[in-house]
């Protein structure tokens, strides 16, 4: 016989295995580091540029932890404001000094992470509650305005080009440019036919052997006594 104990009974099993899967799928979803092992570390930034807490952490483009806490405050010794942002990683991941932290997006309007590129391995592990200085990223209202302004650059490079070719003084300039250039190219054609031809000085030149016999015999008798280079004809003492 169904009894109210018993009804209450079932009522409490059922209540104990729903907290159960409900607290094994907020620890999934949430990625709760708390129950892993692991260590803090201080990040430094001038301008946080939109991070939360709770935002990843990458080390290597590995998920390795996550922003537990971000304060603002004011460094005496750069006389500045500056955000510090607790983070927590995983046991397992070695950060030198020398480690490169930014604030990156995924993807163009995706959530803020932290970005932890590895340094190199002549330099110390950062230990529990270390810091590391991170890279400031690009304000959005920044990189706007250097597109502005790189936009703005070239439209007047444009219209300066429009200027210059437009103007009548020089396309004349280039047009007689080209006029010569094309007279210059027939001339050199001409010499050139001409001197094949064997017409004209400078042809006959070209065309004639006995002017090459000649410099051959002159340079063979150079080799053969090269002593005449050095010899020097005596003047004649009737020389008036």
């Amino acid at each position: 016989m169904f009894t109210r104990s018993s009804f209450e009974l079932k009522v409490g099993i059922f209540i104990f295995i729903g907290v159960i899967i409900l607290s094994v799928i907020v620890f999934s979803i949430g990625n709760f580091y708390s129950v892993k092992r692991g260590y803090t570390l201080n990040v430094l930034f001038s301008f946080a540029n939109g991070i939360s807490m709770g935002a990843p952490v990458r080390y290597a483009g590995v998920e390795v932890g996550e922003v537990q806490d971000i304060t603002v405050y004011f460094d005496e010794k750069e006389n500045r404001p500056m955000v510090k942002i607790l983070i927590w990683v995983a046991q397992n991941t070695w950060i030198n000094e020398d480690a490169a932290a930014t604030i990156n997006t995924l993807g163009l309007l995706g959530e803020k992470y932290l970005e932890i590129a590895p340094g190199s391995r002549e330099t110390r592990l950062l230990g529990k509650d270390d810091t590391l200085m991170g890279q400031d990223p690009v304000s959005t209202e920044e990189l706007t305005r250097n597109t502005q302004e790189t936009l703005l650059k070239i439209e007047n490079m444009i219209e300066s080009i429009d200027k210059i070719v437009g103007d009548e003084t020089f396309r004349s300039s280039v047009k007689n440019t080209v006029s010569n250039l094309e007279s210059l190219t027939l001339n050199l054609q001409d010499f050139i036919r001409t001197a094949k031809e064997g017409k004209g000085t400078v042809g006959k030149l070209l065309s004639d052997d006995s002017l090459y016999k000649h410099i051959d015999e002159m340079i063979l008798d150079i080799k053969q006594h090269p002593w005449k280079l050095l010899y020097r004809p005596k003047e004649s003492k009737n020389r008036r």
